[in-house]
């Protein structure tokens, strides 16, 4: 039994040293791979489905829906109404 342990430990030796040296005779490589991540591609094309516009008055105005970024992807934002902007000049 205990030529067989040590025949273990041996070959357990022999493995550890292999790869000790194993890195510092070759050179590492860093690859460079820039990220291609979702802010890379420009979003969906507009929802296909028509949206509701709800009876308003003269001072609101429709905003229809968009895409918008939301750090990881795009979310749909549905339309809404909206107040006109003053046009008042000093």
């Amino acid at each position: 039994m205990l030529k067989h342990l040590s025949g273990i430990l041996a070959v357990s030796a022999l493995f550890a040293g292999t790869m000790a040296i194993a890195p510092m005779s070759g050179t590492a490589h860093a690859q460079f791979v820039p990220y291609s991540g979702p802010y890379r591609q420009p979003p969906p094309p507009p929802h296909t489905l028509p949206e509701t516009i709800p009876p308003h008055r003269g001072d609101l105005h429709w905003v229809p829906g968009y895409w918008r970024w939301s750090g990881n992807g795009y979310q749909w934002q549905p339309g809404h109404l909206s107040r006109k902007p003053s046009l008042r000049h000093a």
